[in-house]
């Protein structure tokens, strides 16, 4: 457009497909951050409403408790036998609510924990309350308070034993934070349990025998036995009698592991021996049979692989002693040792009557061939291994005969024939390649 000598020049911009795109990824970041922040805060006020009303509840539940008779707090069924519910459930707005109620004598060591220092055991009573909800938001509400007997002759008219359960690792140091559990022995059902962070508890229990067990993530695992399990076990079920004290030391540590290598004799160069049998025996016992024999804590018959070797895992420490099957050792291992947390490795030079050492090789240029196959072939034998990269192979034990061998590799051709095997035998077979 022209006015008069001045020219207007008229220009129109547009947004780029780019510029869009980036414009719209912007908006989305800011209202998803918006959108997240919502949903976080939804959940925020959902949860305190949550907790609030299962707090309400927790308190509610310990105050009618307070307010009853020392001698009737206790759970149904329980020790200390009571009128309340071992769990139940509220629904509020809604939402069922879980209320689960616990009973403990708790022992003071002020005044002793058992005759004659402390006549009356059980001193008091801890009570918990634990409130838990499962809605689309979870969580838990746990209180706890105790409750003293308003005589001495009140303490006294409850009855019961209490039990001391210490936990140490290898080196007798108190293992910190194990899983005690008090079982019953005929249902295996758990009565108690704790998980003190100084590795020892009392419990205050009624007058019986119970089963305890030890464990704790990463460690080995202790117990009691019955007379059911083992004629005479070295830990039995301990028996808490009314007004004393029984007490029951156990030692857990770390688990470790342990790689067996079976090998042949060293004048042949350590050949690998496959799929070895032996019995693994650890020193540490549960108790003897009705024959006065050891019955070990661990006792299990392993067998190495293809490549002649094995991995044990989720071993405990001990003293470990080796019992090949069919073979001998040639240096005799009176035992091996090992220490919480260690990873060992063990060669075990095996030998028989009868062996063969089979080396394949190339026909020209006498290099070993790797991975053949060959098949050994006798009176009820029949055999397949693989050569190693050194192109040997061993078979052990065998008795003493004539055999028939077969061998195959790619790119050679087959070889067939026998060998006489009688003691320590050893056989080279050159293979041709293929034209």
């Amino acid at each position: 457009m022209k006015i008069g000598n001045w020219k207007l020049k008229i220009e129109s911009k547009g947004f780029t497909l780019i510029e869009v795109l980036v414009g719209t990824f912007l908006v989305l970041i800011v209202f998803l951050g918006i959108f997240t922040a919502y949903q976080l805060g939804l959940k925020v006020v959902g949860q305190s409403k949550y907790k609030i009303t299962a707090t309400a509840i927790a308190s509610g539940e310990l105050e009618q408790i307070k307010n009853l008779s020392y001698d009737v707090i206790g759970v149904i069924g329980g020790f200390p036998e009571g009128i309340l519910e071992a769990s139940k459930t509220k629904k509020i707005n809604g939402i069922d609510y879980t209320v689960d109620t616990r009973v403990d004598y708790i022992v003071d060591t002020a005044d002793g924990v058992s005759s004659p220092d402390d006549d009356c055991p059980n001193d008091y009573k801890k009570i918990e309350v634990k409130v838990s909800w499962t809605d689309s938001l979870s969580g838990d509400v746990k209180l706890v308070t105790d409750i003293s007997p308003e005589t001495l002759a009140q303490e006294c008219d409850e009855e019961g034993g209490i039990l001391l359960i210490q936990v140490f690792d290898a080196y007798g140091i108190m293992i910190t934070s194990p899983l005690i559990e008090i079982k019953d022995p005929n249902t295996d059902q758990t009565i108690k349990m704790a998980t003190p962070e100084a590795g020892s508890h009392f419990f205050s229990l009624s007058p019986n025998n119970y089963k305890v067990v030890i464990t704790k993530s990463g460690n080995s695992t202790s117990r009691t036995y019955g007379i059911e399990e083992v004629t005479n076990p070295e830990k039995p079920h301990p028996i808490v009698l009314d007004g004393q004290l029984t007490e029951v030391s156990f030692s857990i540590d770390r688990l470790s592991s342990m790689t067996i290598e079976t090998v042949g004799p060293e004048e042949l160069e350590y050949p690998i021996i496959s799929n070895a049998g032996f019995y693994l025996t650890g020193a540490k016992l549960i108790g003897t049979d009705i024959n006065e024999d050891p019955v070990y804590k661990y006792s299990e018959y392993q067998i190495t692989n293809e490549s002649g070797q094995i991995t044990i895992s989720n071993l405990e420490w001990d003293s470990y002693i080796f019992s090949p099957n069919n073979f001998d050792l040639i240096d005799p291992i009176e035992s091996v040792g090992l220490a919480p947390n260690e990873n060992k490795t063990v060669r075990l030079v095996l030998q028989a009557d009868n062996s063969l050492l089979v080396t394949v090789r190339d026909l020209e240029t006498s290099e070993p061939i790797f991975s053949a196959e060959t098949r050994l072939i006798g009176s009820e034998y029949d055999v397949i291994q693989y050569t190693d990269e050194d192109g040997k192979t061993y078979y052990i034990p065998l008795g003493s005969a004539v055999y028939n061998i077969d061998i195959v590799a790619p790119g050679y051709n087959t070889y067939s024939g026998s060998v006489s095997v009688s003691g320590d035998t050893t056989k080279v077979i050159n293979l041709q390649r293929i034209e």
